[in-house]
């Protein structure tokens, strides 16, 4: 059983705040408020505008309401408070009955909702859990009942959309919003329900470029996305972690092969190999590197964050964010702030790989 909001565990911020005016005035433009998070991941680019954009993206192939539901069953799958609070705050202003939300949170069976929904719920719940790793029969399940592969596709990549911010968030502890909790009961709430839900809804975002040429890391994953706003969103992504000088090529290739091997992703696990090979391991050096989760190529720092990474699969909040406050003394907060969005990253591309 998923745990309920009270319930979840929670530490101070593991990181400190970063003040970046010209960063903070390109968020306020874009939402109108600077947030918490938005600063604790100032001071990476790639992850900064994953931040501000992922958890606002707009499906195009599957219902609105559907989102909105996975975004709330994501949050608590993943135990994150803050995440968890603010999707059950959204949710109450967009107009959801508090008695749904608690069936949702419940994981009841809900009268308002079809098959087809009921079984994209449990696809979501799956595959944010990833406790085992879901099979492919939840996926061809969905394509069974009447989904489109694309709508497929999207469904899953806003699920692990999700799930990423969810892990930077616990990784960072970010304060839970408490005014945004308090407002759906607050008489102010009430009376403005429907103009701040209309307002929440207008903050929406979907991505207008083009994927340009060939993806150049896991493309066999971002290719299922094409036809989606979602392709080039996750492109970027895996781009701008991998052309990020805060870590290695090597120690983030190792990152990303340390999650595919114990999610047992077949397709992320021969990509990664074959990343690892261009990149200068030799074929024992990197399963060399995976079995003791240490390298010749890597320094003392990144050997640290290798070790961590396997932690970031299955954790629990209090421990883990202890332990993240622990390593940002030692490899400093710069670096561990590259870590965790990588770290998330490879989490969820690998979960995206179910696609496959």
């Amino acid at each position: 059983m998923a745990e309920l909001l009270n319930d979840i565990e929670w530490s101070e911020p593991t990181l400190s705040i970063v003040y970046d005016p010209e960063w903070e005035a390109e968020v306020k433009a874009d939402i109108g408020k600077v947030m918490d998070l938005h600063m604790r991941t100032s001071r990476s680019l790639w992850l900064r505008n994953i931040a501000l954009k992922w958890p606002r993206y707009e499906p195009k192939e599957f219902p609105r309401k559907l989102a909105d539901i996975c975004i709330l069953v994501a949050a608590q799958e993943n135990a994150c408070r803050y995440c968890f609070g603010v999707a059950r705050s959204w949710m109450r202003l967009w107009g959801y009955s508090q008695q749904m939300i608690n069936n949702i949170e419940r994981n009841t069976q809900m009268a308002e909702l079809d098959e087809k929904e009921k079984v994209l719920i449990r696809f979501c719940r799956n595959l944010a859990r990833s406790n085992p790793r879901p099979p492919k029969n939840d996926r061809d399940a969905l394509l069974r009942l009447g989904y489109s592969p694309l709508a497929v596709a999207e469904m899953a990549f806003f699920i692990v959309n999700q799930c990423l911010v969810n892990r930077v968030s616990t990784f960072l502890a970010v304060p839970p919003m408490t005014e945004l909790e308090r407002l759906p009961n607050s008489l102010l709430g009430r009376v403005l329900r429907p103009l701040i839900g209309k307002k929440l809804r207008s903050m929406s975002w979907t991505e207008t470029g083009k994927l340009e040429g060939d993806p150049k890391s896991f493309p066999g994953v971002v290719q299922k996305l094409i036809g989606l706003p979602a392709a080039k969103a996750m492109n970027d992504a895996l781009q701008g972690a991998f052309e990020s000088e805060g870590l290695s090529r090597k120690l983030k290739v190792l990152m990303f092969a340390v999650v595919a091997n114990s999610l047992e992703c077949e397709f992320c696990i021969a990509e990664t190999h074959d990343m690892a090979l261009k990149c200068g391991f030799t074929e024992e050096e990197f399963n060399k590197a995976l079995a003791t989760l240490s390298s010749p190529y890597l320094n003392e720092n990144e050997e640290k964050i290798l070790s961590w990474t396997r932690e970031t699969i299955h954790f629990q909040n209090g421990p883990m964010q202890s332990r993240v406050k622990e390593l940002a003394q030692e490899v400093g907060e710069t670096l561990m702030l590259e870590a965790i969005g990588v770290a998330s990253l490879a989490n969820s591309t690998v979960r995206l790989a179910v696609l496959l």
